[in-house]
């Protein structure tokens, strides 16, 4: 059993480097009960995805779903679900906000590092793509993370999946 059996990637408004993080890890993700999904912090209407982060991604290979922003409510929280924003400002405003605020982190910092992740919101193409080498390379190193955590805890109750 993982640790977290949800994770939701948070950014301002859930069009484009929130969904954009989670159509990353649902490509590369080897732990396939873990469900992965995007929020935003301010939707006040649902709002389709980027038309330019849908554009990168489908050249890249990676579907982004036919979707609209959906907003972070109190009920996304709870012990087994992982919050990861982009940025310190979106970590420190949800667990002011959020009563039931729990397991909110950055994406550099669960992923062990500093930083935030750049909004490329009114860039040209390669802006987005600069965007998407570092988004890329951090959710990489989340999904590390995350089959770490869950192969530490396998090897804590003497279980260890077989590797194909």
């Amino acid at each position: 059993m993982a640790k977290f059996d949800k994770i939701i990637f948070v950014c301002n408004d859930n069009t484009c480097r929130s969904p954009v993080a989670a159509a990353i890890l649902k490509k590369i993700c080897r732990l396939p009960d873990i469900r992965i999904e995007s929020r935003g912090l301010i939707c006040l209407f649902p709002e389709p995805y980027n038309p330019k982060a849908t554009a990168l991604l489908r050249s890249r290979g990676i579907v982004l779903e036919n979707g609209v922003s959906r907003q972070l409510t109190e009920e996304d929280f709870d012990e087994k679900t992982l919050i990861l924003v982009m940025e310190r400002e979106q970590q420190d405003r949800i667990n002011a906000d959020y009563a039931n605020a729990r397991n909110v982190y950055t994406i550099m910092e669960f992923a062990g590092g500093k930083g935030d992740i750049i909004d490329p919101y009114g860039g040209d193409m390669d802006v987005y793509a600069m965007f998407f080498e570092s988004i890329d390379k951090w959710v990489n190193l989340i999904e590390n993370t995350l089959y770490k955590m869950e192969d530490d805890q396998n090897d804590s109750i003497g279980f260890r999946p077989r590797r194909i």
